[in-house]
């Protein structure tokens, strides 16, 4: 049976050649497959999800790796720590919480930047979503994370989430080491870009050919006549309803915990005022025209329409609301007693934290005068909530007015 291979010369020949700008011959790009194209091998991902600033958020970040919350349709999974013991479930998930706390220091009254506690990294490979590639991606990221935080002390813990596009590794890593003389955790460009080839080079050696680059740099062009160019309304819409699509599943998600604790009332009407902004926005654009304008109504449209299809639960939106000015309250009685028991502020309230109660009382009264109203929910679960939060209000107001009174 002839083959059907093609070698590079007669593929070259059988395509029509291309012209450049100079006008010189050249062939094109021969992929390893056969057909044209890049060659590259694609990215490896090291990037930081985010910083934890109090203890509580490293509990949160332990629980969210560990899926401690158990939703439908999902599984806890492991958390494997620095020294190769696996813990699931959110007891054993405690344990690790328990082991760190320690070493999370409050803020000291001389510095104002917050601390960080901990770290949140991902770890990933643009491979397909299967167990073999799973592991390779874990053990890949394995060997990183012991060489850039294990070895000098640093503690973390790991897990393998696979309900993603690609296989990819959530870990957290403590900023204090156990090490003496080791400084506090610091992640700059240098060192992402440095654990970034790291794991390219370790995803490599399990098979998954990976590179890490960095990006050309971008330089902003300027106007010929040193003017801002208007930015393009579509490109607007697209980018201002991604960042609403993230918000709505940080949304979603607060919502579903046991005890949720999110302003939801605030969420809601924000997202329809911003909605109809864009709306104006793409409407009064006289350069939006033809396809894209209607692309730009249609994107706007179909987010309206996703939110509406997914119902608002008033009862469980009404809770969430409650426990977040509660939440509140606490935390400002808190601060005021702190305050009032300090030996610099025993006549007058600070006026942030003065500022900062009046603000909570604004945004209760209002909730309470016409927000509640509008939620559909029975007039006895109004009233209930009513009368929890409004002697809740009266009594930071007294306070308020006892420091007050007390300062002058």
């Amino acid at each position: 049976m002839p083959s059907t291979y093609k070698s590079d010369d007669e593929i070259y020949q059988s395509q029509r050649a291309r012209r450049s700008s100079a006008g010189s011959l050249r062939p094109p790009r021969i992929s390893r497959s056969g057909s044209s194209g890049s060659t590259q091998p694609p990215q490896a991902v090291f990037k930081v999800a985010g910083w934890a600033h109090a203890p509580s958020s490293v509990k949160r970040m332990l629980d969210y790796i560990g899926r401690t919350e158990v939703k439908v349709g999902q599984e806890l999974v492991a958390l494997e720590a620095e020294d190769g013991v696996e813990r699931k479930g959110q007891a054993e998930v405690d344990e690790i919480y328990d082991e760190w706390k320690d070493d999370f220091k409050r803020k000291s009254k001389q510095t104002k930047a917050l601390p960080r506690h901990a770290v949140h990294l991902v770890l990933s490979a643009k491979a397909e979503l299967k167990p073999e590639n799973v592991e390779k991606t874990l053990s890949a990221s394995r060997r990183v994370l012991e060489k850039q935080f294990g070895e000098v002390g640093y503690q973390y813990a790991l897990g393998v989430h696979q309900d993603g596009k690609y296989p990819h590794v959530h870990a957290v890593v403590k900023t204090v080491s156990l090490e003496k003389g080791v400084p506090k955790l610091r992640l700059g460009k240098m060192q992402i870009f440095e654990a970034r080839k790291n794991l390219a080079e370790e995803l490599s050696k399990e098979g998954l050919d990976h590179v890490a680059t960095r990006r050309p740099s971008r330089k902003k062009a300027r106007h010929s006549n040193l003017t801002a160019a208007k930015p393009n309304t579509l490109a607007k819409v697209k980018k201002v309803l991604e960042n609403m699509t993230h918000e709505q599943r940080q949304f979603e998600r607060a919502l579903s915990r046991k005890e949720p604790s999110v302003n939801a009332i605030k969420h809601r009407k924000q997202q329809s005022k911003t909605l109809d902004t864009l709306r104006t926005q793409a409407k009064e654009d006289d350069k939006l025209v033809g396809q894209a304008r209607l692309d730009a109504f249609n994107l706007i449209r179909s987010f309206r329409r996703g939110i509406e299809k997914k119902g608002v639960d008033a009862k469980v939106e009404a809770k969430a609301t409650v426990n977040y000015f509660e939440k509140r309250i606490a935390k400002w009685m808190k601060e005021v007693e702190r305050s009032a028991s300090s030996e610099h502020q025993k006549k007058a309230l600070p006026q942030p934290l003065e500022k900062a109660g009046k603000g909570i009382r604004q945004e209760i009264d209002q909730f309470l005068r016409q927000d509640l109203k509008d939620l559909a929910i029975p007039v006895n679960a109004q009233k209930a909530i009513y009368k929890q939060l409004r002697p809740q209000s009266l009594a930071m107001a007294k306070v308020q007015e006892r420091i007050i009174g007390r300062g002058r």
